[in-house]
């Protein structure tokens, strides 16, 4: 809808389950979409990770839109995990009904304002508070193991989780490949003494050796339960779900060389 709509969204600190965009316009009313990132790459309905209320025609100020709750969409997350670039993004309320149905109409309804053929945007660098940060810690220490389980001395998660083992071939690159054992499903805190087993019980995965054959270097590292259903799905994501906790920018881990036992 070519208009005089216009959006201002500074740059800000928040605790990542919500922005606030400073002003906006909608000379026919309507609602102020959020966009992470994959706009820029094409991706106009699967970036849309917030929208505000219906809003009157008009100018608004301090317009708070949460996050990761829009119609129509479900997400892995359930806020902001980083520093993120985010659009804010005028749309018209098409049918008047008050509800924002441009995700659930695949774009058929409630489009963007546009001037000059091209959507009303800006776009703000949006700060995660640290505090508000997810965080994790692990500590594996160096051990003796019968090759079918290892201990992880302690974890903390701050949103909960689980805690998964990798082989050494995680240092190759081989994020999916690499992982041997995942703990049960592990609440917010800190968990001292977990016991994980090696080459079972992970989701996922397909492996020929039942236990450790020799002695190995083994990796701890804590994954989020982004989708809160008490289940391991990085690998059967691909990725998609149930990420690492990270700490400037790289998975949190800790590594400990494990030599068998002989029963002794």
């Amino acid at each position: 809808m070519q208009s005089s709509a216009s959006v201002t969204f500074d740059d800000q600190t928040t605790g990542g389950t919500s922005v606030s965009v400073a002003s906006a316009t909608l000379p026919k009313g309507g609602f102020i979409a959020i966009h992470d990132d994959r706009l820029l790459d094409g991706k106009a309905l699967e970036s849309v990770i917030g929208v505000s209320d219906a809003l009157d025609a008009g100018t608004h100020e301090t317009v708070d839109v949460e996050l990761f709750d829009v119609k129509g969409t479900e997400f892995d997350s359930k806020m902001l995990e980083e520093d993120a670039t985010l659009i804010a993004m005028p749309h018209v309320d098409s049918n008047g009904n008050e509800e924002y149905e441009f995700v659930s109409s695949d774009g058929q309804t409630d489009g963007p304002y546009t001037a000059d053929g091209e959507a009303v945007v800006d776009d703000a660098m949006v700060s995660i508070e640290v505090d508000s940060k997810p965080t994790a810690d692990v500590c594996f220490r160096d051990q003796k193991s019968d090759g079918e389980s290892v201990w992880v001395n302690r974890a903390t998660l701050s949103d909960g989780g689980f805690v998964t083992i990798h082989d050494a071939s995680l240092l190759n690159g081989k994020v999916f490949d690499s992982v041997i054992g995942v703990s049960g499903a592990l609440d917010a805190g800190t968990h001292e003494d977990i016991e994980i087993s090696l080459y079972e019980g992970v989701p996922g995965g397909d492996y020929e050796m039942s236990m450790l054959e020799g002695d190995a270097t083994l990796i701890a590292m804590p994954h989020f339960d982004s989708d809160d259903n008490g289940s391991y799905d990085f690998l059967t994501s691909e990725g998609e779900t149930d990420g690492p906790y990270t700490m400037d920018g790289k998975a949190v881990v800790d590594d400990a060389e494990i030599t068998l036992s002989d029963g002794c």
